[in-house]
């Protein structure tokens, strides 16, 4: 692979990866804000779907294990965008991501929950996303020329 073509790849993965060890590491320095933002959203969720989909005892379930998911969440996100940012495993990474990405996007950017500005800041931060799952997706299954070293 020609030397630039190499360092624009390192480059790219680098960005990629630092949105989510920035989110990660800030998830650890406002532990209990983070998990209490968590059990809002579970919440939420629950007053819009209250008797169709979340019963009381599956919301009970969330928001008590809310710190838990965090957990299972930050390491994910963590150790997926290291794992990418040293092209280490560049494919379990981008897996790891994705498991973190796709249910956070889905709860905590319900845009469709929501009206007016709110709307659309979610809407954004939803598409954002989506992006980067498609990014990730590509890390996931597309060719190989990314990696620290064949």
């Amino acid at each position: 692979m020609p030397g630039m073509t190499k360092t624009m790849i390192y480059i790219a993965r680098g960005f990629l990866s630092l949105i989510f060890l920035f989110a990660g590491a800030g998830k650890l320095m406002n532990w209990q804000r983070t998990v209490d933002a968590l059990a809002t959203t579970f919440s939420n969720w629950y007053m819009h779907l209250e008797g169709t989909v979340i019963s009381s005892e599956a919301h009970e379930f969330l928001v008590g294990s809310a710190s838990t998911l965090l957990g299972i969440a930050t390491f994910l996100e963590i150790v997926g965008g290291f794992l990418l940012l040293f092209g280490v495993k560049v494919r379990w990474g981008a897996l790891f991501l994705l498991l973190f990405l796709i249910p956070t996007t889905i709860v905590f950017h319900a845009f469709w929950f929501e009206i007016g500005v709110d709307l659309h800041k979610e809407l954004g931060v939803f598409l954002k996303n989506l992006a980067l799952i498609g990014a990730l997706l590509y890390l996931l299954v597309g060719p190989q020329p990314y990696r620290a070293s064949k």
